[in-house]
């Protein structure tokens, strides 16, 4: 008798540890589908970020900039009110003689839903402004960035949260 319970002892333990062995193993395959997904997440983000990055670094020209910055003050995803889309117009004419405003404005919207964050933007586009701009003509920036965001009259808290920094990054009196 005491050979058949040990017998059946055995086989118990090894279907017991089979099931234990078996759920490990999903527990463990789990494990690297989640790591596997985590590093993947991370990556894509890493890429997202290089190619927003590009976009803004590509820009070479002091007005461009200004306006990708304006129209990412105004929304942060490109579409702005009819007011602030012709103080905008109005600004790329009479302050910076911009030759084909359409052209640009389409170019700042693309530049601004690809990368979404204006401190981002403001942070790479500031080294350009400083090599490139006189104090008065950084004053100017600020005021044009200024008038197309409070289009509607009237400003956000985080537009002028934004303002306000930039104007301390270009070291513009206030």
């Amino acid at each position: 008798m005491h050979i058949l319970f040990s017998v059946l002892g055995a086989a118990g333990a090894f279907v017991y540890y089979w099931y234990v062995l078996r759920d490990a193993g999903s527990v463990v395959e789990k494990l690297a589908d989640a790591a596997g997904k985590a590093r993947g997440d991370y990556r894509r983000g890493q890429f997202r970020k290089k190619a927003e990055a590009s976009t803004i670094h590509a820009i070479d020209d002091p007005r461009t900039a200004a306006i990708v910055m304006a129209v990412a003050v105004a929304d942060p995803t490109g579409e702005m009110t009819e007011a602030q889309d012709a103080v905008l117009n109005r600004k790329m004419t009479e302050v910076l003689n911009v030759r084909d405003p359409e052209a640009e404005r389409i170019f700042a919207k693309w530049a601004v839903q690809n990368a979404r964050d204006p401190m981002a933007i403001a942070r790479q586009l500031r080294g350009l402004w400083t090599k490139t701009l006189t104090i008065a003509e950084r004053l100017q920036l600020i005021e044009m960035i200024y008038h197309v965001a409070s289009a509607e009259d009237r400003i956000s808290l985080e537009q002028a949260r934004i303002i306000d920094r930039l104007r301390g990054w270009l070291g513009v009196p206030v």
